[in-house]
């Protein structure tokens, strides 16, 4: 670790863009980055994307890296892409991280992009034979964990609204976020319940738009930025037995792979400054507060009780509104906050003196989890 690390970033607009394909704006996202770094697109010898629900459900079985690649005028040394849900745009920043370790490739572009917004059905498909018994979707099955914080720990709906007011309210500091309404707490409870306990306001957005980031060695990159962020751990974990494994609601994948990404850089929970927690429901973003070790099992509603990761709290979390307000990036965005906020590039939302970001991804049926820690 220490050895690699994120050059450059880029992200178009969020929210419904009519008329723009998925591939017009991973392009457009790929170029600001690229340019980001100070690099040219010749420099460019590695791609790993990330597609989406939209292009990896709806739009065959052509790789989406070769549809990507074609649409850059790319020939890349080393090219992939990674479906593992909402831990894919993390998931090819470390694939990006062991090719360039490798000698695969020495600078590589990591894309998000898709238009699900605009594509209806990206999120409609059933899951497994369970669907036969109307079991659909992301919200269906993280309603269940939900549940079983509850019955397990006394968790109560108010800490569920405690995440979804602040990610709205740090939304609100974010001129690019495509929901930067107020939320409060009986705005909330206002919320149309969806599959109890969760609320419209428990759930991500959906979003057209496109993210990317330009991955390298820290030599290669200091040639054309100064003060590269650094890639100090990383790590993955995964439980594929969801409805079959009796314990895969009681805790997430991250509880094993993010205290050995913490090790790996040589830190714990208590020295992160910013933490970018991927946050399709709210519900993910107390057991993850929980499997990194900002608290206990059982004690996240405590934990972000009275605002304590909203603006001015103790810990940031997601200071750009995350999912649930920034905008759906795959958790591209996620990484492209956390890399402002170590540049000091936030501007209102600015974390003081942020040194060290966790970034993580979570997806499918709670199956897969990958963690990043970043460092100026």
């Amino acid at each position: 670790m220490n050895k690699i690390a994120i050059a450059g970033i880029g992200h178009t607009a969020f929210g419904r863009l009519a008329g723009r394909s998925a591939l017009e704006l991973e392009a457009e996202a790929a170029r600001l980055a690229v340019a980001d770094a100070g690099f040219a697109p010749g420099d460019i010898d590695g791609l790993v994307t990330d597609p989406g629900a939209a292009q990896g459900v709806l739009q065959g079985i052509e790789p989406h890296y070769l549809r990507l690649g074609r649409a850059l005028g790319l020939d890349p040394d080393f090219a992939g892409t990674e479906i593992l849900g909402g831990a894919s745009s993390a998931g090819s920043i470390q694939r990006a991280a062991l090719a360039i370790e490798a000698g695969l490739c020495t600078v590589c572009l990591c894309v998000y992009g898709d238009t699900a917004l605009s594509a209806s059905g990206a999120y409609a498909y059933g899951r497994g034979d369970e669907a036969a018994y109307g079991f659909f979707g992301a919200a269906g099955l993280h309603a269940l964990a939900a549940q079983r914080h509850m019955a397990r720990h006394g968790t109560r709906p108010e800490a569920l609204a405690e995440v979804a007011v602040a990610a709205h309210a740090h939304a609100a500091r974010t001129p690019h976020a495509q929901s930067r309404g107020k939320l409060d707490m009986d705005g909330y409870f206002a919320s149309r319940m969806l599959v109890e306990p969760l609320r419209r306001a428990d759930c991500c957005l959906i979003s057209d738009g496109a993210a990317a980031v330009v991955v390298c060695s820290v030599e290669r990159a200091r040639d054309a930025r100064p003060r590269p962020v650094r890639l100090l751990g990383m790590g993955q974990a995964h439980s594929l037995g969801t409805i079959t494994n009796p314990t895969h609601f009681d805790t997430l994948p991250a509880a094993r792979c993010g205290p050995r990404a913490l090790a790996r850089a040589g830190l714990s929970a208590a020295d992160v400054d910013v933490a970018l927690l991927y946050d399709c429901f709210t519900i993910v973003v107390l057991m993850q507060l929980e499997a990194y070790g900002f608290c206990a099992p059982g004690e996240a509603g405590e934990f972000v009780a009275g605002g304590r990761i909203g603006p001015g709290g103790t810990l940031a979390v997601n200071p750009s509104g995350g999912l649930l307000a920034e905008g759906y990036g795959g958790g591209m965005l996620h990484v492209v906050e956390a890399v402002r906020q170590l540049r000091g590039e936030a501007g209102l939302r600015q974390v003081p003196d942020a040194q060290v970001a966790l970034v993580s991804g979570h997806g499918l049926g709670m199956n897969t989890h990958a963690t990043l820690i970043l460092g100026r």
